[in-house]
């Protein structure tokens, strides 16, 4: 079930793609990758579709495995059954791809490639948009990854919400049993954020994100806009209790960390009049206001 070359498979999680999926999973299977397609509940005719390109009797090419859920649980949980039917054939790396065709996938070489030379990173696809990218999702985008920033104290993950990367297996293995309840849009951002914290390293590449006119989105504005908040929060109190680990990967952040605390809470007694003064805003421009009284005068 593995590619020779790099033992690496690539996952699929699908739901309602019926009309993308066949052209995504042909393109995979030319850059030599076998495919584990996971139906997250999808309707009949995408089930059918799914059907159809496994049943084919390939004469030739790597091969296609379909895993089945009863019901949709969300795309977080569609990708983690896949990555667990990945390691159970011994593979090294698994590669993420989304199944509506909108990532460009003439990049899959680089990622392969890269992986390669760096097996232990996550190799990391951050998007790059087209001209009709809906507004809702760039800026979302934007602000997901200044979240993950401050969850990570770094600026390591260029691409949170990005689908598509190449995982090596070793490092999910302790990653995905702490995310048992994260199952939806959110899954993307929580796993780099956590993937981060286990220091596992991130090179991110470019990936041209598409959107072409009468596609659709599973992606629910309100619902996972939520989920995605309520998971930074959770994660954000998740960095507090790593925040010794994480500052000790920054010793230059450390350090101004130290110099900011020493200026703001020096005491007094040590330091001149002017000098405390100056520490707090809100007395400066009072200060600012009685030089110029006093000017007058």
């Amino acid at each position: 079930m593995t590619s020779e070359k790099n033992k690496t498979v690539a996952v699929i999680p699908v739901y309602n793609h019926g009309e993308t999926v066949g052209d995504v999973v042909a393109t995979l299977r030319g850059y030599g990758l076998p495919v584990i397609l996971v139906d997250d509940g999808s309707d009949t005719f995408t089930a059918r579709i799914l059907d159809a390109i496994v049943s084919m009797k390939l004469a030739f090419g790597p091969p296609v495995k379909l895993v089945r859920l009863p019901k949709n649980r969300g795309k977080g949980a569609a990708v983690m059954t896949g990555f667990r039917s990945a390691h159970a054939y011994g593979v090294s790396h698994v590669l993420q791809v989304d199944a509506d065709g909108q990532h460009g996938l003439e990049v899959v070489p680089r990622f392969l490639e890269a992986s390669a030379q760096n097996p232990e990173a996550v190799i990391a696809g951050y998007p790059l948009y087209d001209a009709m990218v809906p507004r809702v999702r760039f800026y979302g985008s934007r602000l997901s990854r200044a979240l993950v920033w401050v969850n990570t104290l770094s600026r390591r993950i260029a691409g949170p919400m990005c689908g598509f990367r190449l995982y090596p297996v070793a490092a999910l293995k302790d990653i995905l049993p702490a995310m048992a309840r994260t199952r939806r849009m959110e899954f993307d951002s929580e796993i780099a954020v956590r993937l981060d914290w286990a220091n596992v390293p991130f090179i991110n590449l470019p990936v041209a994100v598409r959107y072409p006119l009468g596609g659709f989105s599973h992606f629910r504005v309100v619902r996972d806009s939520l989920l995605i908040l309520v998971m930074h929060v959770r994660l954000f109190f998740g960095m507090i209790r790593r925040l010794p680990n994480l500052l000790s990967r920054h010793p230059d952040l450390l350090a101004r960390c130290s110099s900011l605390f020493s200026r703001r809470f020096h005491p007094v007694g040590e330091m001149d009049a002017n000098s405390a003064v100056r520490g707090w805003p809100f007395i400066r421009r009072k200060t600012r206001g009685q030089d110029k009284d006093d000017h007058r005068i």
